[in-house]
């Protein structure tokens, strides 16, 4: 994956491929089989941006992750202008590899306007300084894991904060599988590693983007007992939503306050909102995901669901 924050902008570097069409390169020397989440976000909102005019934001997006990617190839993507207003322009994304589409997203942009103003206050959490590196904390999880995300994340700063650092011991006390619930919600502090020197609002939003899928859905295993990165647990995303409220530099610290109030069906759902220490609430984000453990998938049709009795 991107080592730098030079190789998340070249990640972000679209090549123009016909009328509203842009292909964009596979992320470089990943371990990983299929395409990282916020690889496809990323590279499909930037495509969409390249086609909505200057002074809109994005402010939502909407992604379903069809099929899964092949990180070794890049990803193909073409723009539907949706609708151009006066005040939102809307488009859809859709991205191909081998002909077949693996994953589709609809974003809207909106002019700054004035209006209403509220927000959530900012938790009060220890400070980027006093938190733990993640791969630290995955410490006894799995050795392989820790030296896959060291890997593959070098690019960005991840650092949990107290309420993660039990799971982490947990982990290393022998309770992984089954073990002890945890409280379903977790913080992280989260950043680009490397000063980017832009404040191009696209690119910033596109950053924002790739990061928001990491460690999400795993908030919805630690009422279940499972750390993050169990390996007994298969995940994969389905969709993900964003609202973005304020769109800031993604080299300056984030905080991601993430929860799950909701799994069945060997679905979980997670949602967190994101804040800047300096500009308060940035961004809200949804993720549905499917998290099963491995090897009880039946290719039998389940049994058909009836509603309780009133």
């Amino acid at each position: 994956m991107p080592a730098s924050g030079k190789d998340l902008l070249d990640l972000l570097d679209l090549d123009e491929v016909g009328t509203d069409g842009f292909l964009g390169q596979a992320a470089p020397r990943s371990r990983m089989v299929r395409t990282y989440g916020g690889h496809l976000l990323a590279q499909a909102l930037m495509a969409a941006y390249r086609t909505v005019p200057s002074g809109r934001p994005v402010h939502s997006l909407h992604a379903s992750f069809l099929r899964g990617g092949d990180a070794k190839e890049p990803v193909r993507y073409d723009v539907t202008h949706v609708r151009d207003g006066r005040s939102f322009t809307s488009r859809r994304v859709v991205g191909e590899q081998h002909g077949r589409q693996i994953f589709e997203l609809t974003a809207s942009f909106h002019r700054d306007e004035a209006g209403y103003e509220h927000q959530a206050p900012m938790p009060h959490v220890p400070a980027p300084r006093d938190a733990v590196q993640l791969v630290d904390a995955l410490e006894g999880v799995d050795v392989d894991a820790k030296s896959f995300w060291r890997e593959e994340w070098k690019a960005l700063d991840l650092r949990v904060v107290q309420e993660c650092e039990a799971a982490a011991q947990a982990a290393k006390n022998g309770t992984v599988a089954g073990g002890p619930p945890q409280p379903s919600r977790e913080r992280l502090w989260f950043r680009v590693h490397d000063s980017l020197d832009s404040q191009e609002v696209a690119l910033n939003s596109c950053l924002l983007a790739y990061m928001s899928d990491l460690t999400l859905l795993s908030t919805a295993l630690r009422p279940h007992g499972y750390p993050f990165l169990a390996p007994e647990v298969q995940r994969a995303t389905v969709n993900h939503t964003m609202w973005f409220h304020e769109i800031v530099p993604a080299d300056q610290w984030m905080l991601y306050d993430k929860s799950s109030d909701w799994a069945g069906g060997s679905r979980g759902l997670a949602t967190a909102q994101v804040y800047s220490p300096i500009r308060g609430m940035v961004a809200t984000v949804a993720q549905e995901g499917l998290i099963r453990p491995h090897g009880v998938y039946s290719a039998q049709p389940a049994p058909v669901r009836t509603l309780p009795a009133s």
